[in-house]
């Protein structure tokens, strides 16, 4: 078994409001990819998460803390429908690989015992009053790097489901894309792309190409939502020694070659 180069890896956070809808195409653009350096892909859940309660007739509820950050309201229940949605994500993402000659291997983070997460009591505003909750959501704060590193040798890419586990908590609900670019640090991987339903960083109507962690501040007060937090999670990688990391809805090699989407790099 051979541990692959940290220097080749390249990590792909694919959200889950795109994975239904890329086409054979890019999945071929991966595929390349794969085959010439170790993958680490991380899948988001958010839009087949919320279509399967709204199926069920389960409310989603979203709270903010007391610092300030949205979150979904995550207990048993919603930790149940994130597994069960993320199975059947993980197996399409290991498949649509396996097609294409790449030998995948998918797993839950928190039962591989890859990403540790803290669940710290606070206080969350619900309407207009702030209540103590019991919500199993949390930072991540350990990556198992030798793990991983491990099965990158087995594999040709791992396929990863961003739930975390604690001390008191088997399952936690992470930031799939702060789980992301906690990864790619903690691997020293050479890239990470996040892969979104929007061309990247737009001002003015236009993309920005190329945006050094200086300016990422500045971006971030200008967006929104989900560009917001690629653009933090983008810089804290960038700053933990990834070279590039790169946002957009193209294909994997265009966005690093830097032809489309915005990139996130140190200078």
């Amino acid at each position: 078994m051979t541990v692959p180069a940290t220097s080749d890896i390249l990590v792909l956070k694919l959200g889950g409001s795109v994975l239904g809808a890329l086409p054979p195409a890019w999945w071929d653009d991966v595929a390349r990819l794969a085959r010439r350096r170790p993958l680490v892909c991380v899948h988001g859940w958010s839009r087949p998460l919320a279509e399967l309660r709204e199926r069920a007739g389960r409310e989603t509820c979203f709270v903010i803390s007391q610092n300030g950050h949205r979150s979904r309201l995550t207990d048993d229940s919603v930790l149940a429908d994130i597994a069960a949605v993320s199975a059947h994500l993980r197996a399409q993402i290991v498949a649509r690989l396996a097609a294409r000659s790449v030998r995948a291997h998918g797993l839950v983070a928190a039962h591989d015992g890859l990403l540790e997460a803290a669940v710290r009591p606070q206080r969350w505003w619900v309407g207009s009053e702030l209540k103590a909750m019991d919500n199993k959501v949390g930072p991540i704060v350990a990556v198992a790097r030798e793990r991983m590193l491990a099965l990158l040798a087995a594999h040709a890419a791992i396929v990863v489901t961003p739930l975390a586990r604690s001390p008191e908590h088997p399952l936690v609900n992470v930031d799939g894309d702060r789980a992301a670019a906690s990864i790619a640090r903690a691997l020293g991987a050479r890239d990470l792309v996040f892969a979104t339903d929007v061309d990247g960083f737009l001002r003015d109507g236009s993309t920005i190409r190329r945006l050094g962690v200086a300016h990422v501040a500045a971006a971030v007060a200008e967006s929104s939502g989900g560009m917001r937090k690629k653009l933090l999670a983008a810089a804290d990688a960038v700053d933990g020694g990834v070279r590039c990391a790169a946002i957009g809805s193209a294909p994997v090699a265009e966005l690093l070659a830097g032809r489309v989407g915005t990139q996130v790099v140190t200078t």
